[in-house]
């Protein structure tokens, strides 16, 4: 059996650091979109998928799970992405963001609410990095 990989090892960490930098196509990202396809590539990587679902579904039946998994989006996705791209938002606005992906994580991983769970990724980033954008700017 192969021990756990969680979102918040170094190894993770890195690897999240080195995806949110590289733009493979030559597209220039903003923080929103960086910080969702960050948290998808966390959430679909088979390395770190169920340690991940696995921190969502204990989220929803406890307040210290669900602050744990708060403190994970914060050190594996929002953190890095901010430091990446130099965004600086108020601490109220980030944690409604991480709401916002802890909410798509439960209806895309979770429960898999069609057609949310089947949806290609590109296609969430499209729909929803709008909605975190807004968020983080206050409107």
């Amino acid at each position: 059996m192969t021990p756990p990989v969680f979102p918040d090892s170094p190894t993770v960490i890195a690897a999240t650091e080195s995806a949110i930098r590289s733009d493979d196509d030559g597209v220039e990202r903003d923080f929103s979109d960086r910080l969702l396809r960050s948290f998808l590539a966390l959430c679909e990587n088979p390395r770190t998928r169920q340690g991940m679902i696995r921190m969502v579904r204990a989220s929803v039946g406890s307040a210290r799970a669900g602050q744990a998994f708060y403190r994970v989006l914060n050190r594996t996705v929002v953190n890095p992405a901010a430091k990446a791209t130099g965004m600086h938002a108020s601490a109220l606005r980030i944690e409604l963001v991480c709401g916002q992906l802890v909410g798509l994580a439960m209806m895309r991983y979770v429960l898999q609410v069609e057609p949310v769970a089947s949806v290609p990724a590109e296609e969430i980033v499209v729909q929803f990095a709008p909605a975190l954008r807004a968020t983080l700017q206050g409107r």
